[in-house]
């Protein structure tokens, strides 16, 4: 038999009965067979016959189920199988017992929830005479998402449940589309259609209770909270009565995915059933009674509901009466564990559609709302509790933990908690506001008596100072409250449009700024280096002058060393009463001027040629010219005497550069 708590949310929401004891005896006679429950309760004109339960559908919210024991290659789950090409609508199948003629439409269910793509979609044949509420009934058994989370679109006028489908009311291409609430699970269907992915994680689990080993793949974006619910189905142990080891501290399990809770593609889990104390028939009467639209007096006309209290509470997971604990204890000296332990006793308190508190100090919310700049800048929602307050109760479960207050909080707004019931957490929170808000936010929530809390406290920042922007007091009804955060959301969009652009006006400026000083610098890198380069010019140009003439005076002095030495070696001038033969010769040099000197004709060539080179005329670099015949005579024999070489008793020589 499938959940029983599951078959009577969607009876309920599929039959319109809020009463659940109503809903109940109705199960109760069909033997808990939801179709024929429906057939009973539902017009017969509404509802067509069903004369054939729906065929066996491969379970989707339930997980493939593998033994731990089994060889390392078997923990892999078989892959599952495609949906088949055509689903057939449960009337159809009834009919086709009776007749072949009954006129059927064909349409496309497309799937867009919960990360499916857009090609995620497939046939379904439905009878002319088919509703919606039919159509979301057979989707839930098909997809695994209840009729009263379903969005179903693309008709194209309004449609209620009560309305017959008809080829009018469908678009030209035949294709609606599903999708759900938020934070309701798609039930594997994305798996159904694409199979497995890398990203799947095997939780070997272990059942004390039961004494049974688990072995279940699960997608990375699948809830704690969703495989909590799906291990109730295997193991029969209500959410709220499971016990688990093996998952990481401080981890939210509403929101938390397996990918964000950060464990391992393998991991191992414990989970065993934790017994409570029984209830009280009268204290689990007045929870049964939260429902405005129950009353008392049906449930006395009903005693056989309650003969199995702890089966039917297990089934309907109704919390139990009123926890005395509060929702921060007076000996939590940590603020951060104050916070923590507040999210999750609210949690305990008022069921899962709750604000999404922020884990942290009241300085790190500020610092992730209001002191963001300014065009990331959310809201920051500070909710004061007391349970001594006769408005707690109200406040939270008709106001505050409604899904439209939730939603608008987690989109638009950083909700921190704290709990005033103790004097030490007041005075806690005291000093915390007058610290980042203010003594006149103090002095505000100092003046809160008990009978104005539980309180919501809206705070924004303007101009660089942190303020109180409204208070939303317990008194207060849903519509107040929606009212009054739109409000304050307008106020606040109003003040953020305008510090965004004042915000962009200062970048705009400080980005110019940024880059006349970037151009200023590269500017003074660039004249640096210019002369940086020019100095090593300088220095280098001076280094080789100084080189050169440094160079310049070894040469000058090697050619004075060589001059003074060969200046020794040439013999004097022979007087003019000589008796030895004389060889008079004129030189010419560059420029037309003449000098003479008169050598002895034996005198050889080379000593010539050294005289010359004293004179400053070495013949490396003057030629010595003879003009009959013409010759250089300093590349002639030196050893050879002047008079071998005609040179006597006169000649005149011309002294060239080479």
């Amino acid at each position: 038999m499938a959940n029983r708590d599951e078959i009577l949310a969607n009876f309920q929401a599929c039959s319109g009965i809020e009463d659940v004891g109503e809903a109940f005896m109705h199960l109760e006679a069909a033997n808990w067979n939801m179709l024929e429950a429906l057939q009973m309760v539902m017009p017969q004109e509404a509802t067509p016959a069903i004369t054939a339960p729906l065929p066996p559908l491969q379970s989707i919210s339930q997980p493939e189920i593998i033994s731990v024991d089994s060889s390392p290659e078997l923990l892999i789950p078989p892959p599952i199988p495609p949906l088949p090409a055509a689903v057939p609508s449960t009337s159809a199948l009834s009919h086709s017992s009776s007749s072949n003629t009954t006129p059927v439409m064909d349409v496309n269910i497309q799937v867009l929830c919960d990360g499916a793509s857009e090609g995620s979609s497939f046939p379904l044949e439905l009878p002319s005479s088919t509703s919606v509420s039919e159509l979301r009934t057979m989707l839930h058994q098909l997809v695994g998402i209840t009729p009263c989370n379903q969005i179903l679109e693309g008709f194209k006028k309004p449609v209620e449940d009560s309305t017959v489908i008809t080829p009018a009311l469908l678009p030209e291409s035949r294709t609606l589309t599903l999708n759900a609430q938020a934070a309701v699970t798609f039930d594997k269907f994305y798996e159904r259609i694409n199979g497995a992915h890398d990203d799947d994680y095997l939780l070997l689990i272990h059942d004390e209770t039961n004494s049974k080993d688990y072995s279940l793949r699960f997608p990375g974006s699948k809830r704690i909270r969703e495989i909590k619910t799906d291990i109730h189905g295997l193991t029969n142990i209500a959410v709220r009565h499971q016990q688990w080891t093996g998952w990481p501290p401080n981890v939210d399990e509403e929101k938390a995915t397996l990918t964000s809770s950060g464990i391992a593609k393998q991991h191992h889990l414990t989970v065993r059933k934790v017994t409570k104390d029984r209830t009280p028939k009268t204290q689990r009467k007045g929870a049964m009674e939260v429902d405005e639209n129950s009353s008392g007096d049906e449930f006395e006309d009903a005693p056989e509901l309650l003969n199995d209290d702890d089966d039917f509470l297990d089934m309907m997971d109704v919390p139990a009466a009123k926890k005395t604990q509060a929702l921060i204890p007076a000996d939590i000296d940590d603020e951060v564990m104050g916070v923590i332990h507040f999210s999750e006793e609210f949690r305990n308190r008022y069921g899962n559609c709750v604000p999404m508190f922020f884990q942290g100090s009241l300085e790190e919310a500020l610092k992730e709302s209001v002191l963001l700049p300014a065009k990331n800048r959310k809201l920051l929602a500070v909710y004061l509790h007391h349970d001594g307050s006769v408005l707690s109760n109200v406040f939270c479960s008709q106001a505050l933990c409604q899904l439209s207050v939730v939603d608008y909080l987690s989109a638009s707004f950083v909700v921190w908690g704290w709990d005033l019931t103790h004097e030490t957490n007041k005075a806690r929170l005291l000093n915390l506001v007058s610290t980042h808000f203010g003594a006149m936010a103090a002095s505000t929530v100092r003046s809160f008596s008990v009978d104005k809390l539980p309180a919501l406290l809206v705070i924004t920042r303007t101009r660089g100072m942190i303020e109180v922007l409204s208070v939303i007091h317990g008194n207060a009804v849903l519509d107040e409250v929606m009212t009054s955060l739109l409000h304050a959301m307008e106020m606040f969009e109003e003040q953020r449009a305008t510090e965004v652009q004042e915000e962009e006006a200062r970048e705009a400026r400080e980005a110019v700024k940024a880059e006349q000083d970037a151009a200023y610098m590269e500017s003074l890198a660039a004249d640096r280096a210019k002369a940086a380069a020019k100095k090593k010019a300088e220095i280098e140009e001076k280094q080789e002058r100084e080189r050169v003439e440094s160079l310049k005076q070894q040469e000058e002095a090697f050619k004075e060393a060589v001059r003074a030495s060969l200046e020794t070696d040439i013999p004097d001038e022979p007087s003019s009463d000589c008796s030895e033969s004389i060889s008079t010769l004129r030189f010419r040099i560059p420029g037309g001027e003449t000098f003479t000197r008169n050598f002895l004709a034996n005198t050889s060539l080379q000593v010539l040629l050294n005289y010359l080179h004293v004179k400053g005329y070495p013949a490396d670099e003057y030629k010595c010219l003879q003009s009959w015949p013409r010759r250089d005579i300093s590349s002639l024999d030196t050893s050879k005497t002047l008079l071998d070489y005609a040179l006597y008793p006169q000649e005149t020589l011309n002294l060239e550069e080479r």
